[in-house]
């Protein structure tokens, strides 16, 4: 679709949501960021994926990237409260190294790699010293084995949270959502422009506003349907 028509239908389903949920809408994407975003690597359990994801969008971070196993995974709904709905998940699940996959694709869009570790005694930064002038991946491993040796030859940074207990791991959504509370608070009251791109806001603005309404995708269907000839988008 062109810009006018992504407009124009924007418009159209806009009429079916209640301006609560306009603003609702409004008030999630002005505090949305990709200046922050989630790895999760050798995660299995659809629970901890499904947890992660929750506060991803509670903490207002847009992108998760999941490097699947040999089995792709699913979204428990009791856990994620439709979480996924409003994220960008990206799965990595093709033939071949897909954590190269992801990292050469980070690397690619400028993202700096934040590896967490155990706290096990090894050097690592604070959550409060991260550097975020640049955007940064925040990549999770397995809750005991941690990420792979990739990933730590890569860091740009390796970031732990410090524990006086007698346990020495945190379960790991518990850790995620430790880290991207302080990630993004301290984002939020930097001098960093760390909002979303105004491109990005107004697609996310229809792609949510079309999961808002009921029946959304076959009221925008026929909407399309609808266009003269001349503006119907081409495929």
């Amino acid at each position: 679709m062109t810009e006018i028509q992504e407009q124009g239908l924007l418009e159209h389903l806009q009429t079916f949501l209640t301006s609560e949920r306009r603003r609702r809408i409004a008030q999630v994407l002005d505090a949305r960021t990709r200046h922050v975003a989630v790895v999760l690597e050798n995660v299995c359990h659809p629970d901890k994926i499904s947890a992660v994801f929750r506060s991803c969008d509670a903490f207002g971070v847009q992108d998760a990237h999941v490097i699947e196993g040999e089995d792709r995974f699913k979204v428990k709904r009791d856990i994620a409260v439709g979480a996924d709905r409003w994220l960008t998940i990206h799965r990595y699940s093709s033939p071949g190294d897909r954590t190269a996959a992801c990292r050469k694709r980070l690397q690619a869009d400028g993202y700096r790699l934040l590896i967490t570790l155990p706290d096990s005694g090894r050097t690592a930064c604070s959550l409060a010293r991260v550097d975020l002038s640049r955007p940064v991946a925040l990549v999770l491993g397995h809750e005991k084995t941690g990420v792979s040796e990739q990933w730590l030859a890569a860091a740009d940074e390796t970031v732990t949270i410090p524990m006086c207990g007698f346990t020495d791991s945190l379960n790991l959504s518990v850790a995620a959502a430790i880290c991207l509370q302080q990630l993004t608070g301290r984002l939020r009251q930097s001098d960093v422009s760390w909002r979303l791109p105004r491109a990005d806001r107004e697609r996310l603005r229809l792609q949510w506003t079309r999961q808002s309404v009921r029946h959304g995708d076959e009221i925008a269907e026929r909407y399309l349907r609808a266009l003269p000839q001349s503006d119907t988008p081409a495929n």
